[in-house]
């Protein structure tokens, strides 16, 4: 009887204990909403208070956004590297319990799920181990790889729309009961309602200031229109669209100010003047009469003009509307002519034209010496010599790396354009990555010197060493494409307040002022490099532009024609403790 009484008396403590911490939670809930102003002070409380409750060393709060990401919108406990490899996953593209979770795809039959839709394991060696690939899914195992043990997903529902998640992790097995699971599923609707009224009220601020900031535009316009003496005017003076007002003569009225820059002419050159006097057409002049004549409009898209007497512009592409301007018996008495400019978007679409064939030249090139390479080694085995198997295969790893790092310079090209350029930052030597791309370099391009030149005691930078000697690799490939053979090739570095400058000088053929303004474009190549053969698909000194801002640095080229370039990037030194 003592003992049954003792037990009983410990099943009460535990199940009054229970209740305390489920009471507290519920209480600091209620206190963080009373006291949070904005949502994310409220997530910070709520990490707190979740992990006071689970015992757990880690929380998370994971938001489902519109487009589909799920980042934590707050942690603690996590590691930094943790929070950068888990934060940008996305239900569009990922796979792992969190999205299963998030999506509401939860199959409670599992053990691991539950009926509320939750995810736990006490043991995430053990369940992997034991579960097959088919039964738990497509999962990445990072929380395991990173020696969490006890993990629960906890939705957060807003009616029966899943907003996001609890995320609790700790490093010892056993740590999250089942009981604690199935209670923050029942605060979890709390939570999804609470999560909700912050949205809305969210979305009624930025409403208010959108509606706010659009009365002040309105007033300002207003403004405008007063000292302007009318809306419309301002409107079409400065708008980007060349506009002209013809009669039915095609004698100029009225043109605005981009129309009259666009043309080559003074605003006073032009009226009075007849449209095809000045600009010489006879396709244009039909269809100029047709408008007038049958009184509908006309539109085309890209349409090429050359100016008689402005041979230097060359063709010029434009999208451009012809609308008839009718009196009250519907008789044409004039002609709108809207006009916008296109040629430097059609020279950017030919741009692009060319940059694909050259990625595709430059796939295929090294994808053709590779294949030939793996071919004769195999069918002629019998027949090569040592020596000549050898060459086969460094021929064929040789042309293996320069088609990784093209390959490698399309993904850094993709993830800067997704916004999902990551870096991972840590002391790095410039001079040691230097020294190690020289290495690589000089197997590729025997016939140029090179030389590196560092201060002794240089010291570090806070950088991505990997991105680091992709800039230094493209820069130093740029280098040697352009530099006569037995030509000297500098690295070097210096020291500029809390930053490194480097810099990588060839003795090439330069580069002119206008070729410079324009080389850390996209698709960019010097014309002589195409005359000369020079291979590449003009995507290096982009992907360096890319990285070195990514760094917060700097890049930009010294050169003269003839005389060769210097290309110098900046990197922010490590920052030390004091």
């Amino acid at each position: 009887m003592t003992i049954f009484r003792e037990n009983r008396r410990a099943r009460l403590e535990s199940t009054t204990a229970s209740v305390q911490a489920e009471r507290d939670l519920l209480v600091g809930i209620l206190e963080t909403l009373s006291h949070s102003r904005h949502m994310n002070e409220y997530l910070e409380q709520l990490v707190e208070h979740v992990r006071n409750y689970s015992g757990c060393r880690c929380i998370g709060i994971r938001l489902l956004d519109d487009e589909g990401n799920i980042p934590y919108t707050s942690y603690t406990g996590f590691s930094r590297k943790f929070y950068e490899s888990e934060s940008p996953l996305s239900i569009n593209s990922d796979k792992c319990m969190c999205i299963n979770v998030i999506i509401g795809n939860t199959d409670p039959r599992l053990s691991f799920y539950t009926d509320g839709g939750s995810f736990l394991s006490n043991g995430t060696t053990k369940l992997l181990a034991s579960t097959p690939e088919e039964t738990k899914g497509s999962t990445r195992n990072v929380c395991n790889l990173y020696g969490y043990e006890s993990v629960a997903l906890v939705p957060m529902r807003h009616k029966d729309r899943i907003l996001g998640l609890i995320h609790i992790a700790d490093e010892s097995e056993n740590k999250i009961p089942m009981e604690k699971v199935l209670f923050l599923e029942r605060v979890g609707a709390h939570i999804g309602e609470t999560l909700h009224t912050f949205v809305v009220k969210q979305e009624r601020e930025l409403l208010l200031a959108q509606v706010l900031r659009e009365r002040q535009r309105k007033e300002e316009l207003i403004k405008a229109v007063e000292k302007e003496k009318g809306a419309l005017e301002i409107i079409i003076e400065y708008t980007d669209a060349h506009l002209a007002y013809l009669d039915s003569d095609f004698e100029f009225v009225w043109v605005n100010s981009t129309y009259a820059k666009g043309s080559g002419h003074a605003i006073n050159e032009l009226i009075g003047r007849n449209h095809f006097d000045l600009f010489p057409n006879e396709e244009n002049q039909a269809i100029f009469e047709m408008v007038r004549d049958t009184g509908k409009s006309v539109k085309f898209h890209d349409k090429p003009f050359e100016y008689k007497d402005q041979p230097w512009r060359g063709v010029t592409y434009w999208d451009w509307t012809l609308t008839p301007i009718k009196d009250s018996s519907g008789g044409v008495q004039g002609l709108v002519l809207s006009l916008v400019d296109t040629t430097e978007r059609k020279k950017l679409d030919q741009l692009k034209d060319e940059f694909l064939g050259l990625v595709s030249h430059e796939l295929r090139s090294p994808l053709t010496v590779i294949i030939g390479a793996i071919n004769t080694a195999l069918s002629e085995q019998a027949r090569l010599s040592q020596e000549e198997m050898h060459q086969l295969l460094q021929d064929a790893a040789l042309e293996a790396d320069s088609l990784s790092h093209l390959v490698g310079n399309l993904l850094e090209l993709s993830r800067a354009q997704a916004k999902r350029l990551f870096l991972h930052a840590e002391p790095v030597s410039v001079e040691n990555v230097a020294q190690g791309v020289v290495e690589r370099i000089r197997q590729q391009s025997s016939a140029h010197r090179f030389v590196i030149d560092f201060p002794k005691g240089l010291p570090s930078v806070s950088a991505d060493q990997l991105r680091v000697e992709r800039i230094i690799y493209n820069l130093l490939e740029n280098a040697a494409k352009y530099s006569p053979q037995g030509g000297e090739i500098r690295v070097f570095a210096k020291l500029e307040s809390d930053r490194l400058v480097i810099g990588i000088a060839d003795q090439g053929i330069g580069i002119s002022l206008h070729d410079q303004a324009k080389l850390f474009g996209p698709f960019q190549r010097l014309e002589d490099s195409r005359l000369d053969g020079v291979k590449g698909a003009g995507l290096g000194l982009l992907v360096c532009r890319r990285l070195v801002e990514a760094h917060g640095g700097q890049i930009w080229i010294e050169s003269e024609p003839g005389r060769g370039s210097t290309f110098f990037f900046t990197l922010p030194l490590r920052q030390t403790a004091t």
